[in-house]
């Protein structure tokens, strides 16, 4: 008869190969790096690493949902505090504003993200996963900011908030990107887009 493993034990192991996989990513590239490399760096054999996850693929996808649904759930919490939808995107705007860029291991995990954007580009199944991904925690997530704002007379009521959203995370995608191959101005143009999209969205 087979030991019984608590859930608790089962997330800790989980966890550790997720943690492993990041560093194994970050450090070779996602494309590059092995179920080997993680079994390496975790120390948990590849028979193990295979209860958990199907795959390279399915690790990485847990790796992102994992780290979304942390970050969406503070995203939020942190809005419901505010209370018109100007001072929502201000925050919004604020939060990567904060962000060191030049940290190695914010870095990585954005080199990491692309590269698997990049890879995903060419599988159908994964695609759809990653645009599922974005609209429910993003663009849906924006959109009924600009909704609220509309409701109460703060936006232009002829701007589309889907359309609107997907501008807002294009430019923080964009500025994200060119952090990590130039030496960029990154606050800067941020502060200026935010200056440039609040004064859009204004009724």
């Amino acid at each position: 008869m087979p030991p019984i493993v608590s859930d608790s034990y089962k997330e800790k192991k989980k966890k550790e190969i997720l943690s492993s996989a990041l560093a194994c990513f970050a450090k070779k590239g996602f494309q590059a790096a092995t179920i080997d490399d993680i079994v390496e760096h975790s120390r948990i054999s590849k028979g193990a690493i295979y209860n958990y996850f199907k795959s390279k693929d399915d690790i990485y996808l847990e790796l992102m949902s994992s780290d979304t649904q942390e970050s969406f759930e503070l995203l939020t919490k942190d809005l419901s505090t505010y209370e018109s939808a100007s001072d929502k995107i201000n925050y919004l705007f604020d939060v990567y504003l904060s962000q060191d860029v030049s940290n190695i291991e914010h870095r990585n995990k954005i080199i990491v993200h692309n590269e698997f954007k990049f890879y995903a580009a060419r599988d159908t199944e994964l695609m759809e996963k990653l645009t599922a991904r974005r609209h429910q925690y993003f663009v849906q997530l924006f959109a009924e900011i600009i909704k609220e704002g509309q409701k109460t007379g703060e936006f232009n009521p002829q701007e589309n908030p889907d359309l609107t959203a997907n501008l807002f995370w294009s430019m923080i995608d964009g500025v994200t990107i060119q952090t990590i191959y130039y030496d960029y101005p990154y606050r800067e143009v941020l502060t200026e887009m935010k200056e440039l999209f609040l004064e859009k969205v204004k009724a």
